[in-house]
């Protein structure tokens, strides 16, 4: 991971994040009125748009004509939240519940790892920030540089949220930066729709977060689920690791 971010730069990003933390009902209302200058809006990152307060919706791009919707080079196609429980329960009929669920992690995995080759970075980020995501991440960063590591954190949140939660699939949230040992989601749709269960069910959770570790890494993980909402729990959690 080699990079050539001022350090001004990245503590002033910092401070900007901090000042709007700790003045949310001001930021909110002057970022809300920036929002709604159509040229501003417009010129900024999707993730500068989403802090403001846009939604990813907003950020796709529609051809009406070829009936194709893309978001930052990826072609996505909206479909209705059954969608995990029809093919779960397809595939469970076809090839049996042990392959159905093997197949729905490696399906989202290859998924997962295709949207991620294909997005372009600078729709998304600020353009000094899209280069924390073209190479793998140092895990020492956070003991190298700290300012960095934390930059890299509140981006890493933001893809995670555009990728995850803004496209309607749960909200993870990683136990350690820049690399997580453990995620939790919150109103995963697979523990929303297959419930209830004796088991866990985030079989297409699992796969993505995996894909998306394994992204950042430059190493191969797996996930896999410790405990589900399907079951009862008050989220899911996925432990990573390094495959062997």
């Amino acid at each position: 991971m080699k990079l050539d971010i001022p350090q001004k730069k990245i503590e002033g990003y910092l401070r900007f994040l901090d000042f709007t933390r700790k003045h949310p009902r001001l930021s909110r209302v002057v970022l809300a009125l920036a929002y709604k200058v159509p040229r501003l809006k417009m010129a900024l990152p999707v993730s500068c748009r989403i802090y403001m307060g846009g939604r990813i919706l907003e950020s796709y791009h529609v051809d009406v004509e070829r009936g194709e919707i893309s978001f930052a080079g990826v072609d996505r196609q909206i479909v209705g939240s059954e969608y995990l429980e029809v093919v779960f329960r397809n595939l469970a009929e076809a090839v049996g519940k042990e392959e159905a669920c093997r197949a729905m992690y490696d399906m989202h995995f290859r998924i997962m790892e295709e949207q991620l080759q294909a997005l372009d970075l600078d729709e998304i980020f600020p353009r000094f920030c899209a280069s924390l995501f073209r190479e793998p991440v140092d895990p020492t960063l956070p003991e190298k540089n700290p300012s960095l590591a934390r930059l890299y954190g509140e981006m890493e949140s933001m893809l995670l949220r555009l990728l995850f939660s803004e496209s309607g699939w749960g909200s993870p949230k990683f136990d350690s930066i820049p690399v997580p040992n453990k995620v939790t989601v919150h109103n995963s749709a697979e523990s929303l729709w297959i419930r209830p269960s004796s088991e866990p069910v985030c079989y297409a959770m699992a796969g993505s977060l995996a894909a998306f570790v394994t992204r950042i890494s430059g190493e191969r993980y797996e996930a896999r689920e410790t405990r589900c909402a399907a079951t009862g729990e008050p989220d899911c959690t996925f432990v990573l690791k390094k495959k062997a």
